[in-house]
């Protein structure tokens, strides 16, 4: 007998989650723009994605949960006693007299609750099969991080190796690193490596900006010092226009080895690019660029049903964090989430190759790079 995809053991949601409940308080806060009232109702969004435990079916003061005011508190009472999320959706049209207009930019995220209660099923893809994170960022461009801290956290946490991504100065929505800057960036990491005790090993990429045409901002033969890029979209994400060209682009062009990001969405903000998904995951395939499953909770991107096609199509993937801060490093969680719910193996995964394996990898996507003699 075969043995059951690792989607069908996840134990089963409470009856009312605490990502639905988030998502009514924030259509509350976006009926009373700009006051106090908007203000909690947005604040108590943020801790209930955060929990760890879905509240329902649980007695205790709601007010003393950090972030909740009394008056989020009696929002998030009434939500729970409705007994079921379609009872929520009931109950928050008849509040605004309409439907969440924001319902489509909030659907297919995770809370922590959701995250948690889907990897504490047994089998699949799990935190101990991932050697490294591959998205991550330093104060060098947008993140809060030193280079020094992050390769010591991520050392000091048992990783075995990490790429790291920080933008190019081209990156106008980030800001980040000129040539040059990449050239220190480079001996540091591998002044960084050498130090090490465990052998842990920091590759040196970048993620480049996808460029309305499709052209990208760095690339290892612009910036030698670059092992391979994460290409991600950061501009025109709210256009109603067919993108797969763009995005297609990209994916083909040499020394890249992950699509990052892909749809560009964001939580309760936008719902992302438009494209032939199936065409840009074949593309991706035949190159053997990964896709990714980005963990940032704001952005879970692919989306779990878009990760399910991107399987379908062939395709490896990339488990990350998108970290920018140091708590941040939890979100590999969500991405592990969306591989489980997604059946991905972990013979599929980039970050769970071995080291050697994985430099191998990036080596090819960089030679892929290099003008012919």
């Amino acid at each position: 007998m075969s043995a059951v995809p690792a989607a069908s053991r996840v134990p089963p949601a409470p009856a009312v989650t605490n990502n639905r409940v988030a998502a009514a308080l924030l259509a509350l806060a976006a009926a009373e723009p700009g006051g106090r009232a908007a203000t909690e109702y947005r604040a108590a969004a943020r801790t209930l994605r955060g929990l760890g435990t879905d509240l329902f079916g649980r007695r205790f003061a709601l007010a003393s949960l950090p972030g909740v005011s009394l008056r989020a508190a009696d929002a998030i009472g009434s939500f729970l006693a409705c007994g079921s999320d379609e009872n929520v959706d009931d109950a928050l049209a008849a509040m605004l007299d309409r439907t969440d207009p924001a319902a489509g930019r909030k659907r297919d995220f995770l809370s922590r609750a959701d995250t948690d209660r889907i990897l504490s099923a047994p089998g699949g893809i799990c935190r101990a099969d991932l050697c490294g994170d591959l998205h991550l960022h330093t104060d060098r461009s947008d993140g809060r991080m030193s280079l020094a801290s992050l390769h010591r956290a991520l050392e000091r946490r048992g990783d075995r190796y990490a790429l790291l991504t920080d933008h190019a100065r081209e990156c106008a929505v980030a800001g980040g690193l000129y040539p040059a800057d990449f050239r220190a960036q480079r001996r540091e990491v591998d002044l960084l490596n050498a130090r090490a005790e465990s052998g842990f090993t920091m590759f040196l990429g970048a993620e480049a900006n996808i460029a309305e045409d499709g052209t990208l901002d760095v690339t290892p033969r612009s910036v030698p010092e670059v092992c391979a890029v994460v290409a991600s979209v950061h501009t025109d994400l709210r256009s109603p226009r067919d993108q797969t060209a763009r995005l297609v682009r990209a994916v083909e062009t040499p020394g890249v080895a992950i699509l990052g990001h892909p749809k560009g969405r964001l939580y309760d903000m936008r719902s992302g690019v438009r494209a032939d998904w199936p065409r840009v995951f074949a593309a991706a395939a035949a190159r053997g660029v990964a896709i990714e499953l980005n963990g940032c909770p704001e952005r879970l991107d692919l989306p779990p049903a878009l990760a399910v096609l991107a399987v379908d199509s062939g395709c490896l993937f990339s488990l990350s964090s998108d970290a920018h801060a140091a708590p941040h490093l939890s979100f590999l969680d969500f991405g592990l989430a969306v591989a489980r719910l997604a059946c991905i193996p972990a013979s599929r995964v980039v970050n769970a190759f071995s080291r050697d394996r994985f430099a191998e990898w990036l080596e090819e996507r960089r030679a892929a790079d290099r003008p012919q003699s």
